[in-house]
């Protein structure tokens, strides 16, 4: 009996010890770069859920678990404080192994500079949980990571953020910074808030009944709706607007809410006063920003997340058709392009051509952008390239004033087509929405009519709308899908970075101990290793070429220009090496061949070629040359 329960525990030990192997096995196997695309990627290794809207507080615990879990990847600093003293996080992320943060070409990223666009935080957050969670388990991450850098800014305007978070609000406000103003000129400050009156966490639309009111419920009792016959016999209602009170008395309603400048109207390139006051960078919260930018010129490109409309917003060069071209010129003009983009998207529906005409020293910049927002609409697959604005704009300065590419993407947008177009026609009407609501949302995201109490006008109906996160902010159930297309657009853009390589180097004698060196230097990706932007703003650096020679082998003096073994081959051109050292630029997808004579005696020697590029790194390559005896 007792022989018996020894061999049956032995072989339940046995059996544990096998299955407690392969489990450490599995976990092991996991830290492995994870080749399948369906693997796992880290996804459970930091559990986030992005099925809500964090807080502010809630935002800063996500920020200091991450780093602390990568402290290798990752760290948080604060660029600064916000009207309201809340710390402005940033989060800079970096393969710290391969080098520090400062040496490594950089894209920055900020989300929410309008405070009720708060998806813009979530995407912000969910690019950090994403480069983080798979770098040790995705190849294509990690290859971004160990020469990227990304300051992730994840919620600009820290307290309007944390307010549309935190309270009732409608999905327009708060957007600005929290400067107090006097909008109604009754010497209070911001007293007649939109409020919410029948404490339903939401801000809905306030109406009452009206004998001669031109809104009536439809007969779900569900919205209203305007009266189309005066003659109809029916309930009326008139809107009041949105929830609140009359707090100072002045027999109005939300006249003086929350606001100030419009920080994205705050920047200093096209800044005006309308939109921009009191001056330029006048916000802590904007001025922050720039400053951080403009002392860190490894900054090659931004995104800047805004809503709503799901665009691709890019900064582009002026548009010289104004001074150039008449308007009869320009109407045709406008339809060959019109023709030709009709062309192209018979075999790729993604494609994307503008008419805009801009000077030749920006053309390439033109290109560039024409190729990114390209690949941006495939990707994102719903969303929209256009131009972006300048009237002081964070994207307008990173651009111009700073020569970093830059986009502002338009988040989300109401239903998505695919789900709430009904009809195909490429719109979404009232009833389509309605049923949106009703079959996606079953139900939750729509504020029904109701009655309640008002104290300054007695009984009110409320609703008839959309909550707040189902207009310019997406419900929760959209929100990862939506951020995982638009990490995937960032990561394409920094994988499209320069990269600086040298492709060949060729020994070909010329004649007695004379050879021509041919070095092929090439950058591979869409982006130039400086922009025409930078390049007229005189902040380009060049890249550089070096040859170094073993000592019996010397590089011949030879006429500065133009090259070619073969005259009749321009194939055969290449730059002539005139001295050791070389300064170029290469744009997107471009090679270039430089070309030097040497000299080599006695023995077999080498030639050592280093390229050294700001944005797209460096490289090294050294061959021997052999020496007939």
């Amino acid at each position: 009996m007792r022989t018996h329960s020894i061999r049956r525990w032995l072989a339940v030990t046995s059996l544990a010890l096998v299955l407690l192997a392969g489990a450490i096995a599995t976990i092991s196997a996991q830290q492995k770069p994870q080749q399948s695309r369906s693997g796992y990627h880290g996804e459970t290794d930091v559990v986030i859920s992005w099925q809500s809207y964090p807080t502010f507080a809630e935002k800063v615990t996500i920020l200091q678990n991450l780093q602390k879990k990568y402290p290798q990847l990752a760290d948080l600093t604060t660029i600064g404080k916000s009207r309201m003293g809340r710390d402005q996080h940033l989060l800079t992320l970096t393969a710290k192994s391969t080098g520090a943060a400062e040496t490594k070409r950089a894209m920055w990223v900020d989300g929410a500079i309008h405070g009720n666009e708060i998806n813009g935080v979530t995407c912000s957050l969910y690019l950090a949980w994403y480069l983080l969670t798979r770098y040790d388990y995705d190849p294509y991450v990690r290859q971004i990571m160990d020469s990227t850098t990304f300051y992730i800014l994840p919620g600009l305007n820290v307290d309007a953020n944390d307010s549309y978070a935190s309270y009732p609000n409608t999905e327009n406000n708060p957007r600005e910074p929290y400067r107090p103003a006097d909008d109604d000129g009754d010497g209070l400050y911001d007293e007649d808030q939109t409020e919410d009156v029948d404490g339903d966490g939401e801000i809905s639309n306030m109406f009452v009944e009206d004998p001669q009111g031109d809104l009536k419920l439809t007969p779900d009792g569900r919205r209203f709706v305007r009266i189309a016959d005066a003659r109809e016999q029916v309930r009326r209602f008139r809107r009041i607007g949105m929830e609140g009170y009359d707090n100072d008395g002045d027999g109005r309603i939300n006249e003086d809410d929350l606001g100030g400048p419009d920080p994205n109207r705050n920047f200093s390139y096209g800044w005006s006063l309308d939109a921009g006051w009191p001056f330029p960078m006048s916000e802590s919260e904007t001025r922050n920003v720039f400053e951080f930018q403009r002392t860190h010129p490894n900054i090659f490109a931004s995104f800047h997340y805004h809503n709503t409309g799901r665009l691709i917003m890019f900064s582009a060069p002026h548009d010289t058709r104004a001074a150039t071209m008449t308007a009869d010129q320009r109407r045709e003009q406008e339809t060959r392009v019109a023709a030709q983009l009709a062309e192209m998207r018979k075999t790729d529906r993604w494609a994307q051509l503008f008419p805009r005409v801009v000077a030749p020293d920006y053309q390439h910049d033109m290109e560039v952008q024409t190729a990114i927002v390209t690949e941006g609409a495939r990707i994102l697959k719903d969303y929209t390239p256009t131009f972006s604005g300048l009237s002081g704009q964070a994207q307008a300065s990173s651009y111009f004033m700073l020569g970093a590419y830059s986009y502002l993407i338009e988040l989300w947008g109401r239903p998505p087509l695919p789900d709430a177009d009904k009809n195909g026609d490429g719109t979404v009407d009232e009833i389509e929405q309605q049923e949106w609501f009703e079959r996606d949302l079953t139900g939750e995201g729509w504020v029904t009519p109701h009655k309640a109490k008002h104290p300054d006008l007695g009984e009110v109906w409320i609703g008839g709308n959309g909550k707040k996160h189902t207009g310019r902010t997406p419900p929760s159930r959209y929100m990862e899908e939506e951020a995982r297309r638009n990490t995937l657009f960032v990561l394409h853009c920094a994988n499209q970075f320069p990269r600086v390589e040298i492709d060949a180097i060729d020994v070909t004698p010329a004649t007695g101990d004379l050879f021509w060196v041919d070095v092929v230097v090439k950058n591979d990706r869409v982006y130039p290793t400086s922009s025409d932007r930078e390049v007229a703003l005189g902040t380009a650096v060049k890249d550089r070429l070096a040859i170094t020679f073993s000592p019996n082998v010397s590089l011949i003096e030879v006429p500065a220009g133009v090259t070619r073994l073969d005259p009749t081959n321009d194939a055969s051109a290449a730059t002539s090496l005139v001295k050791p050292t070389v300064e170029f630029r290469l744009k997107g997808n471009e090679v270039i061949r430089f070309r030097g004579l040497v000299k080599a005696t006695g023995k077999d020697g080498w030639i050592d070629v280093r390229t050294d590029s700001r944005f797209g790194g460096k490289d090294g390559r050294r061959i021997s040359i052999k020496i007939a005896g």
